[in-house]
């Protein structure tokens, strides 16, 4: 597994200490340059930069679907720790490039650190306008789904995920990163590049929802955004804001729903 590293510990316990050793998440960081100006510096897990870049580029507001990039790749080295996106012509122009540029830094840890939080952010947001009624046990059942392939959290226990699934609860896209706002970027990205943006309806996060995974999920235009963790006041202020449905502490036997909450049936 590429995404975790045997590492030598020393395991102390009520008996005494004994020698072991720990799967240990890979960390690294990733440069994301944009038309040539380095864009943002990330820490991620090593894997899927390309997905990551689309969707941070994405839920940013840089682009609005794939079809804004006229060229990624990797840059010819051999760490693949940066990625060179190319805009078309009907994206973002430079300006707001150059101006967050060097600036402009995320950490896992933190998420928008460094960065200039957006002033009015619902102003420039369309109200999410889809009804779909969604049964309380069909967003459970994608919870579940998500558990279960988060194979590198149950390796290491160093890993967030996020699922992206369509209405009737389809499997659209997975992603795990040592950051949650990386794992739903990934996970965005991955719809995006493969044109299924339009299906997504539900986001299940693997832990707590803050205001800037609300408005990821909300740039994307879900209908429902879910979590086992609690929820922040911002984020609901944001949802409410945007008639996006958000769960907290979802659980089998109930959860807390905070916002839209008439999309929901017990």
């Amino acid at each position: 597994m590429k995404e975790a590293r045997e590492i030598p510990a020393k395991r102390i316990g009520a008996h005494g200490a004994s020698e072991t050793n720990d799967s240990v998440l890979v960390e690294e960081p990733l440069e994301i340059y944009v038309n040539d100006r380095l864009y943002t510096l990330t820490m991620r897990l090593v894997g899927e930069e390309i997905p990551l870049a689309v969707g941070l580029c994405f839920t940013d507001g840089l682009i609005g679907s794939a079809d804004d990039l006229r060229m990624i790749r990797y840059c010819n080295e051999e760490t693949g720790n940066r990625i060179d996106l190319y805009l078309g012509d009907k994206s973002k122009d430079g300006v707001s490039i150059i101006r967050r540029g060097t600036t402009h830094a995320t950490y896992s840890s933190c998420g928008i650190c460094g960065s200039e939080l957006v002033t009015n952010i619902t102003l420039s947001m369309p109200k999410i306008e889809k009804r779909t009624r969604f049964g309380y046990a069909q967003i459970c059942e994608c919870q579940k789904a998500l558990e279960e392939m988060q194979t590198v959290h149950k390796a290491t226990g160093c890993a967030h995920g996020a699922g992206i699934f369509d209405s009737h609860g389809v499997f659209l896209s997975f992603a795990e990163d040592v950051g949650r706002h990386n794992a739903l970027d990934k996970a965005i990205g991955k719809v995006l590049l493969s044109k299924s943006a339009d299906r997504a309806s539900i986001i299940i996060l693997s832990s707590r929802i803050s205001y800037e995974m609300a408005l990821k999920a909300g740039r994307l235009g879900v209908e429902i955004l879910a979590a086992p963790s609690a929820v922040t006041s911002l984020a609901i202020e944001l949802a409410s804001a945007i008639n996006l449905t958000l769960i907290g502490f979802l659980r089998n036997r109930g959860g807390n729903v905070y916002s839209a909450p008439d999309r929901i049936a017990p």
